[in-house]
């Protein structure tokens, strides 16, 4: 019954993986506890191909088209209120 939860974290910005990777722990007990581990260049090109990957299954996109239309969506301005 413990549960283990990794993350990874991409910067669209940059388009590329983050240093470090999130890793909790949850034990059956109702313990928890949080660490990160640092990601070596090669792990990160690893994930880097995952991520893509897996954006490209889910959205038809490669993940750096796919964070240039989020980061361009960020940046168009609210719509107004049709009244």
């Amino acid at each position: 019954d413990d549960t283990l939860n990794v993350y990874a974290n991409y910067n669209m910005a940059a388009g590329q993986v983050c240093d470090g990777l999130e890793v909790d722990l949850h034990w059956a007990d109702g313990r928890e506890e949080s660490v990160e581990y640092q990601l070596n260049a090669a792990e990160k090109e690893v994930l880097l191909q995952k991520m893509d990957a897996y954006c490209l299954e889910q959205t038809g996109q490669t993940l750096a088209d796919y964070s240039a239309q989020r980061m361009a969506e960020d940046m168009e301005p609210p719509a107004q209120p049709v009244m």
